[in-house]
Protein backbone atom coordinates (compact mmCIF):
# COMPACT_ATOMS: atom_id res chain seq x y z
CA UNK A 1 0.00 0.00 0.00
CA UNK A 2 2.02 3.58 -0.68
CA UNK A 3 1.42 6.64 1.48
CA UNK A 4 1.20 9.08 -1.20
CA UNK A 5 -2.50 10.15 0.34
CA UNK A 6 -0.97 9.64 3.84
CA UNK A 7 -1.06 12.07 6.95
CA UNK A 8 2.28 13.09 8.18
CA UNK A 9 3.07 14.62 11.76
CA UNK A 10 6.52 14.18 14.01
CA UNK A 11 7.90 17.45 12.73
CA UNK A 12 6.29 20.79 14.14
CA UNK A 13 7.51 23.28 11.51
CA UNK A 14 5.69 21.22 8.76
CA UNK A 15 1.98 21.82 10.43
CA UNK A 16 -0.09 24.52 9.37
CA UNK A 17 -0.19 27.98 11.01
CA UNK A 18 -1.33 26.93 15.22
CA UNK A 19 -3.86 28.42 17.23
CA UNK A 20 -1.33 28.11 20.50
CA UNK A 21 1.65 30.73 19.84
CA UNK A 22 5.01 28.97 19.35
CA UNK A 23 5.77 30.68 22.37
CA UNK A 24 3.35 29.35 24.92
CA UNK A 25 2.81 26.25 23.60
CA UNK A 26 6.05 24.50 25.01
CA UNK A 27 5.21 26.03 28.10
CA UNK A 28 2.60 24.33 29.04
CA UNK A 29 3.30 21.28 27.49
CA UNK A 30 6.05 21.32 29.96
CA UNK A 31 3.62 22.04 32.83
CA UNK A 32 1.37 19.75 32.08
CA UNK A 33 4.14 17.05 31.80
CA UNK A 34 5.66 17.46 34.69
CA UNK A 35 2.26 17.94 36.72
CA UNK A 36 1.94 14.40 35.64
CA UNK A 37 4.92 13.06 36.27
CA UNK A 38 4.66 14.32 40.28
CA UNK A 39 1.36 12.23 40.36
CA UNK A 40 1.86 9.24 37.95
CA UNK A 41 5.37 8.13 39.30
CA UNK A 42 4.07 8.00 43.08
CA UNK A 43 0.82 6.33 41.20
CA UNK A 44 2.93 3.40 40.00
CA UNK A 45 4.86 2.81 43.42
CA UNK A 46 1.19 2.74 44.75
CA UNK A 47 -0.31 0.59 42.40
CA UNK A 48 2.64 -1.92 42.91
CA UNK A 49 1.85 -2.50 46.24
CA UNK A 50 -1.70 -2.54 45.59
CA UNK A 51 -1.54 -5.35 43.75
CA UNK A 52 0.60 -6.92 46.05
CA UNK A 53 -1.73 -6.44 49.06
CA UNK A 54 -4.24 -8.18 46.43
CA UNK A 55 -2.23 -10.83 45.77
CA UNK A 56 -1.36 -11.66 49.69
CA UNK A 57 -4.84 -11.27 50.92
CA UNK A 58 -6.09 -13.56 47.70
CA UNK A 59 -9.03 -13.22 44.81
CA UNK A 60 -11.09 -14.99 46.69
CA UNK A 61 -14.32 -12.49 46.03
CA UNK A 62 -15.65 -10.88 43.04
CA UNK A 63 -14.86 -7.42 44.22
CA UNK A 64 -11.59 -8.34 45.20
CA UNK A 65 -10.76 -9.69 41.51
CA UNK A 66 -11.88 -5.76 39.95
CA UNK A 67 -9.70 -4.24 42.26
CA UNK A 68 -6.33 -5.94 41.42
CA UNK A 69 -7.77 -5.91 38.26
CA UNK A 70 -8.05 -2.30 38.00
CA UNK A 71 -4.65 -1.57 39.70
CA UNK A 72 -3.29 -3.37 37.20
CA UNK A 73 -4.48 -1.08 34.58
CA UNK A 74 -3.99 1.75 36.39
CA UNK A 75 0.01 0.28 36.78
CA UNK A 76 0.15 0.38 32.92
CA UNK A 77 -1.39 3.38 32.51
CA UNK A 78 0.63 5.38 34.54
CA UNK A 79 3.81 3.73 33.81
CA UNK A 80 3.12 4.71 29.67
CA UNK A 81 1.59 7.82 30.74
CA UNK A 82 5.29 8.42 32.51
CA UNK A 83 7.13 7.46 29.66
CA UNK A 84 5.42 9.36 27.65
CA UNK A 85 5.44 12.26 29.91
CA UNK A 86 9.29 12.18 29.85
CA UNK A 87 9.67 12.18 26.04
CA UNK A 88 7.21 15.08 25.54
CA UNK A 89 9.11 17.18 28.24
CA UNK A 90 12.77 16.42 27.06
CA UNK A 91 11.43 17.29 23.45
CA UNK A 92 9.72 20.84 24.47
CA UNK A 93 12.51 21.55 26.74
CA UNK A 94 14.94 20.84 23.38
CA UNK A 95 17.12 18.94 25.06
CA UNK A 96 19.90 17.85 22.68
CA UNK A 97 19.19 14.16 21.12
CA UNK A 98 15.45 14.42 21.69
CA UNK A 99 14.10 15.45 17.83
CA UNK A 100 12.50 11.82 17.85
CA UNK A 101 10.92 12.07 21.25
CA UNK A 102 7.96 13.66 20.35
CA UNK A 103 7.01 10.80 17.81
CA UNK A 104 7.99 8.35 20.65
CA UNK A 105 5.27 9.71 23.03
CA UNK A 106 2.86 9.61 20.07
CA UNK A 107 3.47 5.29 20.55
CA UNK A 108 3.44 5.43 24.10
CA UNK A 109 -0.36 7.27 23.90
CA UNK A 110 -1.75 4.50 22.04
CA UNK A 111 -0.12 2.18 25.33
CA UNK A 112 -1.58 4.59 28.21
CA UNK A 113 -5.50 5.11 25.80
CA UNK A 114 -5.64 1.16 26.55
CA UNK A 115 -4.74 0.65 29.48
CA UNK A 116 -6.98 3.48 30.26
CA UNK A 117 -9.93 2.77 28.40
CA UNK A 118 -9.84 -0.86 30.45
CA UNK A 119 -9.37 1.15 33.58
CA UNK A 120 -12.84 2.66 32.97
CA UNK A 121 -14.66 0.17 31.68
CA UNK A 122 -13.15 -1.66 34.94
CA UNK A 123 -14.66 0.77 37.19
CA UNK A 124 -18.05 0.84 35.81
CA UNK A 125 -18.47 -2.95 36.36
CA UNK A 126 -17.70 -2.30 39.73
CA UNK A 127 -19.84 0.31 39.97
CA UNK A 128 -22.79 -1.77 38.38
CA UNK A 129 -21.81 -4.53 40.88
CA UNK A 130 -22.35 -2.63 43.85
CA UNK A 131 -24.64 -0.43 42.50
CA UNK A 132 -27.15 -3.77 42.06
CA UNK A 133 -26.46 -5.00 44.95
CA UNK A 134 -27.62 -1.95 47.15
CA UNK A 135 -30.58 -2.20 45.11
CA UNK A 136 -31.37 -5.28 44.98
CA UNK A 137 -29.14 -7.21 47.30
CA UNK A 138 -31.59 -10.37 47.85
CA UNK A 139 -31.49 -11.25 44.33
CA UNK A 140 -27.96 -9.82 43.32
CA UNK A 141 -26.38 -10.53 46.42
CA UNK A 142 -24.84 -14.16 44.72
CA UNK A 143 -24.56 -13.26 40.86
CA UNK A 144 -21.65 -11.56 41.04
CA UNK A 145 -18.90 -14.90 41.58
CA UNK A 146 -15.67 -14.55 41.52
CA UNK A 147 -15.40 -16.78 38.32
CA UNK A 148 -18.19 -14.54 36.57
CA UNK A 149 -15.77 -11.51 36.91
CA UNK A 150 -13.12 -13.10 36.05
CA UNK A 151 -15.20 -13.64 32.43
CA UNK A 152 -16.66 -10.42 32.53
CA UNK A 153 -13.09 -8.81 32.80
CA UNK A 154 -11.96 -11.02 30.07
CA UNK A 155 -14.33 -10.10 27.89
CA UNK A 156 -14.15 -6.09 28.24
CA UNK A 157 -10.35 -6.58 27.57
CA UNK A 158 -11.19 -9.03 23.93
CA UNK A 159 -13.80 -5.90 23.06
CA UNK A 160 -11.20 -3.03 23.46
CA UNK A 161 -8.28 -5.06 21.89
CA UNK A 162 -10.61 -5.84 19.13
CA UNK A 163 -11.30 -1.86 18.77
CA UNK A 164 -7.37 -0.54 19.40
CA UNK A 165 -5.43 -3.41 17.59
CA UNK A 166 -6.56 -2.22 14.11
CA UNK A 167 -6.26 1.43 14.56
CA UNK A 168 -2.58 0.44 15.64
CA UNK A 169 -1.68 -1.28 12.31
CA UNK A 170 -2.40 2.01 10.50
CA UNK A 171 0.21 3.95 11.73
CA UNK A 172 3.87 3.63 10.55
CA UNK A 173 7.60 5.07 11.73
CA UNK A 174 9.59 6.67 8.82
CA UNK A 175 12.58 8.51 8.24
CA UNK A 176 11.67 12.23 6.67
CA UNK A 177 13.94 15.23 6.12
CA UNK A 178 14.53 17.95 8.96
CA UNK A 179 13.80 20.86 7.60
CA UNK A 180 15.96 22.61 10.46
CA UNK A 181 18.72 20.72 9.04
CA UNK A 182 19.90 18.03 6.76
CA UNK A 183 19.22 15.43 9.34
CA UNK A 184 16.56 13.19 9.25
CA UNK A 185 14.10 12.44 11.59
CA UNK A 186 11.46 9.67 12.64
CA UNK A 187 7.91 10.92 11.83
CA UNK A 188 4.04 9.05 12.05
CA UNK A 189 2.33 8.30 9.02
CA UNK A 190 -1.09 7.64 8.87
CA UNK A 191 -2.06 5.14 5.82
CA UNK A 192 -5.12 7.60 4.61
CA UNK A 193 -7.01 4.49 3.10
CA UNK A 194 -7.80 2.55 6.26
CA UNK A 195 -7.07 4.96 8.94
CA UNK A 196 -10.41 7.25 8.52
CA UNK A 197 -12.53 4.01 9.03
CA UNK A 198 -10.48 2.51 11.51
CA UNK A 199 -10.03 6.48 13.35
CA UNK A 200 -13.67 7.08 13.30
CA UNK A 201 -14.85 3.53 14.54
CA UNK A 202 -12.38 4.23 17.80
CA UNK A 203 -13.53 7.54 18.60
CA UNK A 204 -17.23 6.66 18.00
CA UNK A 205 -17.91 3.80 19.85
CA UNK A 206 -14.87 3.48 22.28
CA UNK A 207 -14.12 7.28 23.08
CA UNK A 208 -17.51 8.73 22.64
CA UNK A 209 -20.75 5.66 22.97
CA UNK A 210 -18.43 3.28 25.50
CA UNK A 211 -17.16 6.40 27.23
CA UNK A 212 -20.40 8.50 27.55
CA UNK A 213 -22.19 5.29 28.11
CA UNK A 214 -19.75 4.55 31.22
CA UNK A 215 -19.63 8.12 32.41
CA UNK A 216 -23.83 7.74 32.54
CA UNK A 217 -23.88 4.21 34.22
CA UNK A 218 -20.93 5.18 37.09
CA UNK A 219 -22.78 8.12 37.61
CA UNK A 220 -26.04 6.79 38.54
CA UNK A 221 -24.53 3.57 40.06
CA UNK A 222 -22.91 5.82 42.44
CA UNK A 223 -25.87 7.99 43.55
CA UNK A 224 -28.11 4.53 43.93
CA UNK A 225 -24.87 3.20 46.78
CA UNK A 226 -25.02 6.97 48.22
CA UNK A 227 -28.88 6.60 49.09
CA UNK A 228 -28.47 2.52 49.47
CA UNK A 229 -26.04 3.90 52.23
CA UNK A 230 -27.65 6.45 53.59
CA UNK A 231 -30.82 4.45 54.32
CA UNK A 232 -28.77 1.55 55.44
CA UNK A 233 -27.17 4.20 58.34
CA UNK A 234 -30.42 5.40 58.98
CA UNK A 235 -31.91 2.20 59.35
CA UNK A 236 -28.95 0.88 61.68
CA UNK A 237 -28.93 3.82 64.25
CA UNK A 238 -32.82 3.46 64.54
CA UNK A 239 -32.41 -0.26 65.22
CA UNK A 240 -29.57 0.52 67.72
CA UNK A 241 -31.29 3.04 69.19
CA UNK A 242 -34.18 0.21 69.81
CA UNK A 243 -32.31 -2.28 71.41
CA UNK A 244 -30.79 0.30 73.67
CA UNK A 245 -34.33 1.33 74.71
CA UNK A 246 -34.72 -2.32 74.90
CA UNK A 247 -32.05 -3.17 77.24
CA UNK A 248 -32.71 -0.28 79.20
CA UNK A 249 -36.08 -1.65 80.12
CA UNK A 250 -34.57 -4.93 80.83
CA UNK A 251 -32.56 -3.43 83.52
CA UNK A 252 -35.19 -1.18 85.12
CA UNK A 253 -37.30 -4.48 85.37
CA UNK A 254 -34.28 -6.98 86.72
CA UNK A 255 -33.04 -4.91 89.10
CA UNK A 256 -35.28 -6.05 92.37
CA UNK A 257 -33.99 -9.85 91.42
CA UNK A 258 -30.42 -8.56 91.95
CA UNK A 259 -27.59 -6.39 90.55
CA UNK A 260 -25.30 -9.39 89.29
CA UNK A 261 -28.03 -10.87 87.22
CA UNK A 262 -28.78 -7.34 85.64
CA UNK A 263 -24.88 -7.03 85.23
CA UNK A 264 -24.40 -10.29 83.78
CA UNK A 265 -27.46 -9.45 81.18
CA UNK A 266 -26.16 -6.22 80.37
CA UNK A 267 -22.80 -8.00 79.04
CA UNK A 268 -24.39 -10.44 77.40
CA UNK A 269 -26.52 -7.30 75.28
CA UNK A 270 -23.19 -5.33 74.44
CA UNK A 271 -21.40 -8.63 73.74
CA UNK A 272 -24.53 -9.85 71.22
CA UNK A 273 -24.96 -6.02 70.13
CA UNK A 274 -21.01 -5.87 68.68
CA UNK A 275 -21.08 -9.42 67.39
CA UNK A 276 -24.27 -8.15 64.90
CA UNK A 277 -22.43 -4.56 64.29
CA UNK A 278 -18.85 -6.15 62.84
CA UNK A 279 -20.15 -7.67 59.19
CA UNK A 280 -22.08 -4.32 59.21
CA UNK A 281 -19.72 -2.41 59.37
CA UNK A 282 -17.49 -4.21 56.73
CA UNK A 283 -19.88 -4.44 54.51
CA UNK A 284 -20.22 -0.56 55.01
CA UNK A 285 -16.86 -0.07 54.58
CA UNK A 286 -17.03 -2.16 51.37
CA UNK A 287 -19.57 0.13 49.60
CA UNK A 288 -18.15 3.42 50.99
CA UNK A 289 -14.63 1.88 49.22
CA UNK A 290 -16.07 1.23 45.77
CA UNK A 291 -18.68 4.19 46.46
CA UNK A 292 -15.30 6.45 46.68
CA UNK A 293 -13.41 4.83 43.60
CA UNK A 294 -16.17 5.41 41.55
CA UNK A 295 -16.73 9.03 42.15
CA UNK A 296 -13.24 9.48 41.67
CA UNK A 297 -13.02 7.79 38.67
CA UNK A 298 -16.67 9.88 37.75
CA UNK A 299 -14.48 13.17 38.13
CA UNK A 300 -11.29 12.92 36.74
CA UNK A 301 -13.09 11.74 33.37
CA UNK A 302 -15.39 14.75 33.09
CA UNK A 303 -12.60 16.80 31.40
CA UNK A 304 -11.93 13.39 28.92
CA UNK A 305 -15.82 13.07 28.11
CA UNK A 306 -16.04 17.09 27.41
CA UNK A 307 -12.89 16.53 25.16
CA UNK A 308 -14.25 14.03 22.99
CA UNK A 309 -17.90 15.34 22.03
CA UNK A 310 -15.57 18.62 21.51
CA UNK A 311 -13.45 16.63 18.73
CA UNK A 312 -16.41 15.15 17.45
CA UNK A 313 -18.13 18.49 16.27
CA UNK A 314 -14.85 19.81 15.60
CA UNK A 315 -13.21 17.43 12.94
CA UNK A 316 -10.00 20.05 12.91
CA UNK A 317 -9.48 19.01 16.40
CA UNK A 318 -6.50 16.14 15.63
CA UNK A 319 -2.90 15.57 15.35
CA UNK A 320 -1.59 17.65 11.90
CA UNK A 321 -4.03 20.45 11.54
CA UNK A 322 -4.07 24.27 12.78
CA UNK A 323 -5.25 22.75 16.65
CA UNK A 324 -2.26 20.29 16.83
CA UNK A 325 -0.85 22.26 19.51
CA UNK A 326 -4.25 22.72 21.62
CA UNK A 327 -4.75 18.68 21.05
CA UNK A 328 -2.05 18.11 22.87
CA UNK A 329 -2.71 20.52 25.69
CA UNK A 330 -5.51 19.43 26.29
CA UNK A 331 -4.68 15.52 26.23
CA UNK A 332 -1.90 16.47 28.74
CA UNK A 333 -4.81 18.16 30.84
CA UNK A 334 -6.54 14.98 30.29
CA UNK A 335 -3.98 12.87 31.04
CA UNK A 336 -3.22 14.62 34.27
CA UNK A 337 -6.87 13.22 35.55
CA UNK A 338 -5.93 10.02 34.97
CA UNK A 339 -2.54 10.34 36.86
CA UNK A 340 -4.48 11.93 39.89
CA UNK A 341 -7.30 8.95 40.06
CA UNK A 342 -4.67 6.46 39.90
CA UNK A 343 -2.60 8.28 42.91
CA UNK A 344 -5.56 8.45 45.25
CA UNK A 345 -6.85 4.43 44.53
CA UNK A 346 -4.43 3.18 47.48
CA UNK A 347 -5.43 5.91 49.91
CA UNK A 348 -8.81 4.96 49.53
CA UNK A 349 -8.09 1.29 49.58
CA UNK A 350 -5.97 1.82 52.45
CA UNK A 351 -8.82 3.88 54.68
CA UNK A 352 -12.07 1.38 53.56
CA UNK A 353 -10.07 -2.28 53.39
CA UNK A 354 -9.60 -3.77 56.80
CA UNK A 355 -8.12 -6.64 55.31
CA UNK A 356 -5.52 -4.12 52.38
CA UNK A 357 -4.94 -2.25 55.75
CA UNK A 358 -3.91 -5.27 57.80
CA UNK A 359 -1.97 -6.92 55.47
CA UNK A 360 -0.11 -3.71 54.17
CA UNK A 361 0.92 -2.96 57.52
CA UNK A 362 1.63 -6.63 57.94
CA UNK A 363 3.89 -6.94 54.64
CA UNK A 364 5.82 -3.34 54.89
CA UNK A 365 5.75 -2.55 58.60
CA UNK A 366 6.52 -5.98 59.27
CA UNK A 367 3.76 -5.88 61.92
CA UNK A 368 2.16 -9.31 62.79
CA UNK A 369 -1.91 -9.17 61.86
CA UNK A 370 -3.67 -11.82 60.96
CA UNK A 371 -6.00 -11.26 58.07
Amino acid sequence: MTTNNSIEYGIDEAFPQQILSDELYPYLRSLFCILSLIFSLPAICFNTINIIIFCTIGVNDSITVCFLYLAVCDLCTMFSLSVGAFFMLFFSLRVPGSQNLNTYTFASAVVHGLFSDLASATTTYIALQRGLCVAWPFLTRHAFTRNRSVAVLIAITVVLLTTVLPRSVTFRFIYVPDPNNNASQIAVVHLFEIRTILENMYFIFVKFFMGFTQYIVMSVCALVIYIGMRSSMKLKSASSSAVSDNSQKTESSAKPVGQMNTKTDEIKTKATADTGKKPAQKELLVIKQALFVVVLQVICTTSGIIVYIFSMVEPRFHLGTEYHNLFYVVYGAVDLNYAVNAFFNFFIYLNFNSKFKKCFHSVFACGETSL
